[in-house]
């Protein structure tokens, strides 16, 4: 095989043809930059309402809520429009518009003067997320071989980990940074999501011109050949849930998006007040908070090439149970954390982060592998839209009972869910299992053959 037929690599990551290495790391960075930003909004929030707003305390977790409620409504509005967009028209050109609006939404934010603003200018954010996060979630199971689609998930998982390490540990400082040069709270938080916004726009442009062209694999789209009529598209969203593991994956994507929202806007909402009852400011709260969350992550980014790598080993729905029995774990664990700012609580917080992070990789391999690739972005972003859903009920319950009944409501909430979820996925995996990945099936019958000829195991 020649040097221009010869499929890329990325260390032990194996692209299909027409991919390139450079194509793999602008997806990587828009992946540090995209799941970042998506998440960031609702992490630097609190710091909008506390600092710029003056919301009173017994109402922040409802309006807080209410902004993801209205934005979940929009995106599951956009989700499957977007995914049969990026099957029609390519993942590249849908990306890109979805940076440039959450660009403008994150430098309209910390200029809202009231909550009606504050939802008008989340409104433009929530029309660009589902393009980025539908896109990106394609882009990943694109791009590599299926033997290389959970290492790549990992890998891509440390990227969306580093980026929101340096939200919360560097844009999420930023006002308390500038407070030094006798720069005021207000003007500060101006800066921080200026910053974001400005990152943002960046990778549009990075994206635009750098990614494979459409997006996806030679000839635009996640394959060859003319692209399915958009009816035959939005059938395909629900002729896919006849496969009991494309099902599964659904019923997990609707938690495992609603995990790090959860997470992100409670979380960080939760450390604002507390810091508040141990006499901190929210700037300090915030700089506190941002190395809990670094703590947090750092063991995110050892585990996730690991999970990644067990992916690819084992069965794709034991892989969704491996993350569902963690999750449950950690979000039930909620109930006996103090605060999430004092470190002897890192464990319980640790174990929360790692099922966050399986759910989402777990979930997104399985339908990698079951969805047709011509199919495969209206699939996804049918998985998208089970995720929106998730977040508009767990957003809106969540932000009541962590007003009325304490700030750990909202993750046992969760928590019960994927419990719930935990046995329908074991009997799915009984009944319905499905492929194992190609190398372990290739292993396991060179290893059958060896035996037989009574070589010794290598």
């Amino acid at each position: 095989m020649s040097d221009s037929t010869r499929p890329a690599h990325l260390g032990p990551i194996e692209f299909v043809p027409g991919i390139t290495r450079s194509h793999a790391l602008i997806k990587l960075w828009a992946s540090f930059v995209g799941i970042s930003s998506l998440s960031g909004i609702s992490i630097l929030q609190s710091y909008i309402l506390n600092v710029h707003m003056h919301v009173p305390r017994a109402a922040q977790g409802t309006l807080s809520g209410d902004l993801a409620f209205w934005t979940e409504i929009v995106a599951l509005l956009l989700f499957i429009p977007c995914g049969i967009a990026a099957d029609r028209f390519g993942r590249r050109a849908v990306l890109s518009f979805g940076f440039v609006m959450v660009a403008l939404g994150w430098a309209l934010y910390p200029f809202a003067t009231n909550p009606a603003e504050l939802l008008a200018y989340r409104m433009i954010y929530a029309v660009g997320a589902p393009a980025v996060a539908s896109s990106l979630a394609t882009l990943v199971n694109d791009y590599p071989v299926d033997r290389s689609r959970g290492l790549f998930i990992g890998i891509t998982s440390v990227c969306n980990t580093l980026g929101t390490i340096f939200i919360t540990a560097f844009i999420g400082r930023i006002p308390d940074y500038v407070h030094a040069y006798e720069i005021d709270a207000v003007t500060g938080g101006k800066m921080m999501f200026l910053f974001g916004a400005a990152l943002c726009l960046g990778t549009a442009l990075l994206v635009a011109r750098g990614l494979a062209p459409g997006g996806g694999p030679p000839g635009g789209r996640g394959a060859p050949g003319p692209p399915p009529p958009v009816g035959e598209l939005f059938a395909s969203i629900f002729r896919a849930t006849r496969n009991p593991r494309i099902s599964i994956a659904y019923a997990g994507a609707l938690i495992a998006r609603s995990d790090v929202v959860v997470k992100a806007l409670f979380l960080a909402l939760w450390a604002v007040q507390a810091g508040r009852g141990e006499g901190l400011s929210p700037a300090r709260a915030m700089a506190q908070f941002g190395i809990m969350i670094t703590i947090m992550y750092g063991a995110s980014l050892i585990s996730a090439p690991i999970f990644g790598w067990v992916i690819d080993r084992v069965n794709r729905v034991t892989a969704l149970l491996i993350a569902l029995a963690t999750g449950a774990t950690g979000y039930l664990s909620m109930y006996f954390l103090t605060s999430p700012l004092h470190l002897n609580m890192a464990p319980l917080l640790i174990i929360l982060t790692l099922g966050t992070g399986f759910m989402v990789k777990a979930t997104l391999s399985l339908l990698g592998q079951e969805a047709p690739v011509a199919e495969r972005a209206s699939v996804i972003a049918g998985s998208s839209f089970c995720g929106a859903f998730g977040i508009l009920v767990f957003s809106v319950v969540g932000g009541r009972v962590f007003d009325s009944v304490g700030p750990w409501a909202p993750f046992v909430l969760a928590g019960a869910y994927q419990l719930v979820l935990l046995v329908i996925a074991t009997v799915v995996r009984i009944v319905a299992p499905g492929p194992m990945p190609v190398d372990f099936r290739a292993r396991a019958a060179s290893r059958a053959v060896r035996r037989r000829a009574g070589a010794p195991r290598g």
